[in-house]
Formats: C-alpha cells, sequence, structure tokens
C-alpha cells in the first residue's frame, strides 16, 4: 500500500506541483532554476484520487483486488468523470462494473440527469462567467466595492453551476452506461455553517478528506488541540489538490480555520442568530474565500478584499453601466436553482411535465452554445 500511494503520489507531485516546487527552491537559494514545460495530464487529480482510495480499502479489506485489468482500466479512465470528477470509489461501481447493463427508465433518468447538468453549465455558469471575468481579468482594481462584491457572487455562483453542471453530466452518462454514480453537490448555498457547507460541497472530495485522512490522523477521537490541527492539515491538503498556488493553499486554510472555529465558542454565539442571518453570514464568507480561489496573486486577492470592503467608494455608476438585465436574469435563475424547493420534486413526480422541463433546458442550452462562444473550461488549472 505504501509503496503503491507513493507512485501515486509522485506522478501527481512531478505534473502538477514540480514547477511550483522549483520556484520555490529558487526563490529560496536565490539561483534560477530552468524547468522545461511539464504538460498537466487532464484529470490526474481526479484518477489519482481514484487509485489511491482504491489501494486503501483493498488494504482495509473493504473491496478484494479486480482481477481483470480491462475492468479495473474502464474503472480508472471512464470518460464522463475523468477530467471533472466526482471522484467515484471502486466500491460504489463494483457489482455494476460486472454486468453494465441499464434499462430504458435508466437511460431516461440518465438523459434527465445529463441534460439538467447541461443547462447549469451552460446557461447559467457561462452567462454568469462573462460578467466574472470582465471584472476579475482585470488588469487594475479601480472599480468600486458595489462591482466587486457583484463580479464575486456572480464567480461564486459560475463556479458552483459548472462543477455541478459536469458532475451532473457524468453521473447522467454514468446511468445511461449503468453505472450509479453517487451524489457531488447537494445546494452548499443553503449551509448554515462552514461544517454544512463541506457536508454539501463537492462532496465525494470532503468525503475522501474525510475517510482517508482525517479518520487515519485521528480525527476528533484525539483532544480538541489535536482535532483542530488534524482538519487543518486536511484542508492545507485539499487546498493544494486544487492548484499548485498560494492561493489555493490559502484558500484551504482560510476553511480550515472557519471549520476550527465552529467547533469552540464561536459556534454558541452563532446559534443565536436566525436561520436566515446564518445562511446570509456563511454566504458572504464564503464568497470572501472564493476570492483566494479566483485571483492567482495573493497581492491582488488582498487588494480586491480591500476593494470588496469599500476601499475605493461604492460607485454605482459602474455597477449600472456593466450589469445589464440578462445578469439580474441568470443570478435570478442561480438563486432559484440553489435552493430544493418543493417545486422539484412535484415536477419529477409528473413523468409528462418532466419531459417537457427537460425538452425545454436542453434547447434552450443549445441555442446558448450556438449563441456564444464563450465556453470556458476552468479545470485546466486543476
Amino acid at each position: 500500500m505504501f509503496f503503491g500511494i507513493l507512485i501515486n503520489l509522485l506522478l501527481i507531485i512531478y505534473f502538477k506541483y514540480a514547477t511550483f516546487i522549483v520556484s520555490i527552491f529558487s526563490s529560496i537559494t536565490y539561483r534560477p532554476i530552468a524547468v522545461h514545460e511539464i504538460h498537466l495530464p487532464l484529470g490526474i487529480s481526479f484518477f489519482t484520487f481514484q487509485g489511491i482510495s482504491y489501494l486503501i480499502d483493498i488494504y482495509r479489506k473493504d473491496i478484494y483486488p479486480d482481477r481483470n485489468f480491462l475492468r479495473f482500466s474502464f474503472y480508472i479512465s471512464f470518460f464522463p468523470q475523468l477530467i471533472a470528477g466526482p471522484i467515484v470509489r471502486y466500491s460504489e461501481v463494483m457489482r455494476s462494473l460486472s454486468r453494465l447493463k441499464s434499462d430504458y427508465q435508466d437511460k431516461i433518468e440518465g438523459v434527465s440527469i445529463f441534460v439538467i447538468g447541461l443547462g447549469k453549465k451552460v446557461i447559467i455558469a457561462n452567462t454568469l462567467g462573462i460578467y466574472a471575468d470582465e471584472i476579475l481579468n482585470s488588469e487594475s482594481f479601480n472599480f468600486g466595492s458595489g462591482l466587486a462584491w457583484l463580479a464575486i457572487i456572480s464567480y461564486s455562483f459560475q463556479i458552483y453551476f459548472d462543477f455541478s453542471g459536469y458532475s451532473d453530466m457524468a453521473i447522467g452518462l454514468g446511468r445511461i452506461f449503468g453505472l450509479t454514480f453517487p451524489v457531488n453537490f447537494n445546494f452548499p448555498y443553503k449551509a448554515l455553517s462552514f461544517q454544512d457547507f463541506w457536508r454539501r460541497w463537492h462532496i465525494s472530495l470532503s468525503s475522501w478528506f474525510r475517510d482517508y485522512l482525517y479518520i487515519p490522523l485521528g480525527g476528533n477521537r484525539k483532544s480538541p488541540v489535536r482535532q483542530y490541527l488534524n482538519l487543518l492539515i486536511v484542508f492545507v491538503c485539499c487546498g493544494f489538490w486544487h492548484g499548485a498556488s498560494w492561493n489555493f493553499l490559502i484558500w484551504g486554510i482560510y476553511h480550515g480555520f472557519f471549520l476550527v472555529l465552529e467547533r469552540t465558542y464561536y459556534q454558541n454565539i452563532i446559534s443565536y442568530l436566525p436561520n436566515v442571518l446564518k445562511l446570509l453570514f456563511t454566504f458572504v464568507l464564503i464568497n470572501i474565500g472564493w476570492v483566494f480561489f479566483r485571483l492567482e496573486s495573493f497581492v491582488s486577492a488582498l487588494d480586491f478584499i480591500e476593494i470588496l470592503f469599500g476601499k475605493n467608494g461604492v460607485q454605482f455608476d459602474q455597477v449600472i453601466s456593466i450589469f445589464d438585465l440578462r445578469w439580474f436574469i441568470a443570478v435570478g435563475f442561480a438563486i432559484f436553482f440553489s435552493y430544493d424547493w418543493k417545486m422539484f420534486s412535484r415536477v419529477n413526480s409528473v413523468p409528462a411535465l418532466k419531459m417537457v422541463a427537460i425538452f425545454f433546458v436542453f434547447a434552450v442550452s443549445i441555442v446558448c452554445l450556438l449563441a456564444n462562444n464563450y465556453n470556458p473550461f476552468i479545470y485546466f488549472r486543476f
């Protein structure tokens, strides 16, 4: 197990972090080191973690090694979730891999889930990404807090509907082939705390770190100080997993800090707040964290946060000049689809109504793809 994990980690360290490590070494020694360009294999973060979970589960005797190399290769390289997740454990699909059968209902359900994911990505994420990029890619941050808040909120919804959209498309395609993948997002922006957020956001990743790092480190079975240290270690690794950048590391520490804070007397104070205020407070803090996730420079991130809190004033005229009706419609859809309304289950329970809704989403998605050449693949950073 040790050597198997080591080989997996060495591969990801070379392809994903070698340049970053060399740059740190160069800055410490003041000696520039030439590094040839390393091309990052698509999906290496996902299939590396799948391979590690497979080895650990065998070691724990949770599963038996698959003697069929073709079937194992299919599990590692299944194209729908290879480059964008979710992280699928072998124990979750081993029975499905043995038969790979899907009936008519599976195919219909798979197509429905796929179309919902496509709509999330194309209609909401791509639309809001245009506005987020226009402000966040600025060379000089000379805008006011109004524009800054709307930009980071746009990015917040973009990254959620992009990530969950790709996950839904992978889950839908898997269902068509007869594979049942776990749900990866469960309305994270209705979270009332950071703990709640990480139970809902990128569930396959957070559960991976919980089962293969946090619990082996001692989890919450140790003293409070050790538990806090375990949480910080996990979220340092979580931040670094997303990319070779100091800002990803800071983003992980930021979330780790609030998860530790929520296990102190701070939680007793927050518990007195109404749920609406808890939701808004958590959402605002998560948006501030996204600044480090989105911007590549630490200085730029700090500068942007200062602007969020009024460094350049509000400047309403900038907001009016950039954010138009299209943005308000996209944000309205984003807010609406960020919560699990009863209407969703009612539509889902009426087959005819569900098919009309799915066809409508698919048609609008195709129109958006044809009418707009902006279709970013933000997973390239990871």
